[in-house]
């Protein structure tokens, strides 16, 4: 009984605001195709909150993406613009930044461009994507049996963005 009272307790205060945080992270479909596209706040994103983890299991499952709002100083026209700007340029040009598996000759394995592929049965990729991580430094070489580590130096490699000739778009 103490254990059911004390459930009661920490549950009944949560799903009071469930219907307020629901609203927040999945609008209803009113306005467009994607507006069912999750929408967590980086703020729990950063801080790690597990609540959040269902709705980006759902919207992967179904958009293959979610969104990151109120993020500091972020412009989504200016990104959607920039990203827009990015998808139509060459596939020549795209292919210079593509990650190692679709380009052997480039040395970045997990962030740039990833062409879609006609093998979707075997590769599960219907869309084409561009990986991007935090702007971070790592060391120019990494030695250590540690397989763990190892994958997180790999990880760590820098951002990549086509050159283009347009300085406005390049020195995004």
């Amino acid at each position: 009984m103490k254990l059911f009272a004390l459930v009661l307790l920490l549950v009944a205060p949560a799903t009071a605001l469930l219907p307020d945080l629901l609203e927040k992270l999945w609008p209803e479909q009113n306005e467009g195709v994607f507006d069912g596209v999750a929408r967590i706040p980086y703020l729990d994103l950063l801080n790690d909150n597990s609540y959040i983890d269902p709705f980006l299991l759902q919207s992967m499952k179904k958009y293959g993406y979610f969104y990151v709002v109120d993020v500091p100083e972020y412009s989504a026209s200016l990104e959607q613009d920039i990203m827009k700007q990015f998808y139509d340029l060459d596939e020549d040009v795209k292919d210079e930044i593509a990650i190692r598996r679709h380009n052997p000759a480039n040395k970045n394995a997990y962030r740039g461009y990833c062409p879609g592929l006609d093998d979707v049965e075997n590769t599960l990729q219907y869309k084409n994507l561009y990986n991007i991580g935090p702007h971070e430094t790592r060391a120019a070489s990494f030695e250590s049996d540690d397989i763990l580590e190892k994958l997180r130096y790999d990880c760590q490699e820098p951002n990549v963005w086509p050159e283009t000739g347009n300085c406005t778009f390049d020195k995004v």
